[in-house]
């Protein structure tokens, strides 16, 4: 669901800088939650050790990949320690110098040592070309008392390659049908078979997101979605359902206009008015300055859940913006009853006519919900 708010930024690159907390790791992908409304994705490789949930770090916001803000780290991650390392475990790295045996490497302030065997590299390639570079490595042991790690990069680059065969050819647009593998708060994740599976944001669940994936599907449920993107050789396979249905804002073009008086539900007021909901999946705003009592403002005049007429006041539906105002365009207070009649009207014409005819009664009912006429309906 988009929200039509006056901070919205709309270049798709931001140097905010805000603090996060992970909630979820999942092969890659380390999901962080940024805020009520906000979850965003950053590669656990960015990390010196692998994070758990509940840690949390101060993240760069990088731009939007399907309603998950793309994340950097802002600074430097606290450096792993002897008590941090455990076989099994995976840590970035930057390989230093080699020697004749492997290749010496530094794990934040940790020294660590790769073998030559354990590399990765192609026959042939001498392993002095990985000299300057950073890349991910697994712990093969550890041994504090004496200070020294051995890791290995060729069980990372195998596990990489595991999970990239069987992925089969997934392409944005394509629907695929799975079960729920998976319930976290920010989505729902779809087993697609042969060990795929695909992540479905909460606000990609249904054009009026739950306030809780449970509230939408359980555990093991079978379901149909729309490939919305493949990232990362496939590893990363973003979904989604209400894809699947007419998006809620094409219905509004067809069936509402400017002018028209409609009646909303309030769902969040702010300090520059309220956020009213038209029909599920679309809202809009309600500015202090039209909620007819301009001192106290909407906090002051209404409640949340409340039932409102209002007319929609702007009505941009390429760029999804709805204003609203509980004053007819002339300054009149709308009366609670106006709404309801003017909705029974327009059915009627609906109904009965088609045609001239109906565009003729459609246009002078506009005119008449334009301004005090209205009143007369």
């Amino acid at each position: 669901m988009r929200h039509p708010h006056p901070d919205k930024a709309h270049g798709h690159h931001t140097l905010k800088v805000q603090r996060g907390i992970v909630v979820g790791v999942h092969g890659d992908d380390v999901f962080v939650q940024l805020g009520p409304r906000a979850q965003g994705v950053i590669s656990k490789r960015k990390f010196a050790t692998v994070p758990r949930e509940g840690d949390e770090f101060e993240f760069t916001l990088r731009g939007r990949e399907e309603s998950l803000w793309a994340l950097d780290l802002v600074d430097e991650p606290t450096l792993p320690t002897w008590e941090d390392m455990e076989p099994g475990c995976l840590v970035a790295a930057r390989v230093m110098r080699a020697n004749d045996g492997g290749l010496q490497l530094k794990i934040g302030r940790l020294h660590a040592f790769l073998p030559k065997s354990q590399t990765g590299l192609p026959r042939g390639k001498k392993h002095t070309a990985l000299v300057g570079k950073s890349f991910t490595v697994e712990v093969l042991e550890v041994d504090p008392e004496h200070q020294r790690v051995i890791v290995s990069r060729k069980t990372v680059l195998k596990r990489e390659r595991d999970e990239q065969k069987g992925l089969g050819h997934f392409a944005a647009g394509q629907v695929v049908h799975g079960r729920v593998s998976r319930i976290e708060e920010y989505g729902v994740f779809v087993s697609l078979g042969r060990g795929r599976e695909g992540l479905v944001h909460i606000s990609n669940l249904a054009h009026d997101p739950p306030s809780r994936p449970e509230d939408l599907v359980a555990l093991g449920d079978a379901i149909e979605t729309k490939v919305l993107h493949v990232k990362n050789g496939g590893r990363r396979i973003g979904l989604g359902v209400k894809q699947l249905s007419e998006d809620p804002w094409r219905a509004v073009e067809r069936e509402n206009y400017e002018g028209q008086l409609v009646s909303v539900k309030v769902m969040r007021l702010t300090a520059f008015g309220a956020f009213c909901k038209l029909r599920p999946g679309v809202e809009g705003l309600l500015p202090n300055s039209e909620s007819g009592d301009g001192r106290r403002g909407a906090r002051g005049a209404m409640r949340e859940g409340q039932e409102l007429t209002v007319r929609i006041a702007g009505f941009e539906p390429r760029t999804e913006r709805l204003t609203f105002s509980m004053m007819h365009a002339a300054g009149a207070p709308i009366t609670a009853d106006e709404a309801v009649a003017a909705g029974e009207l327009s059915a009627h014409i609906e109904r009965s006519t088609s045609g001239p005819l109906a565009q003729n009664l459609g246009a002078l009912l506009r005119r008449a919900m334009g301004g005090d006429a209205a009143t007369a309906i």
